[in-house]
């Protein structure tokens, strides 16, 4: 199991250094969908207080409608403009994406432009990810 695990990380700690090389704004992250900052504002009706699902460290977390109709959580994270920028954001998009386990839940996309810093999540109905952990 160790050994897994150590494979894990330096298959992260290689694709940090490749993303480091080969910035490209345009990349499409695995099987995560680009979302543009336009459409999730609107999913969001403007980051309306009203859709607030939670607070955080890293940001705020909104209800939103997508135009095909599905309804996901879309994290606004804050200090989107720290050191490393969109290097160290790719980075973690893609290292939460590569996550799997039964109480986490799955990036569905993102959105990255020069200001803001979003992260798509399945909706989640009956509460947050926390409350159905201490269950």
């Amino acid at each position: 199991m160790f050994i897994i695990w150590l494979l894990f990380i330096l298959c992260i700690f290689s694709k940090i250094r490749y993303l480091a090389e080969h910035y490209d704004p345009e990349v499409r992250l695995g099987h995560l969908k680009r979302f543009s900052f336009k459409e999730l504002r609107a999913a969001t009706d403007h980051f309306n207080s009203k859709n607030i699902l939670g607070r955080g460290g890293f940001g705020i977390v909104y209800k939103a409608c997508l135009n095909d109709g599905s309804v996901v959580a879309v994290k606004r994270l804050k200090d989107y403009n720290a050191a490393g920028g969109e290097i160290q954001f790719q980075t973690e998009v893609e290292t939460i994406s590569l996550a799997v386990h039964r109480n986490l839940l799955r990036l569905s996309g993102f959105c990255s432009t020069q200001h803001e810093r979003l992260l798509v999540y399945p909706y989640m109905s009956n509460g947050s990810v926390a409350s159905r952990l201490k269950g």
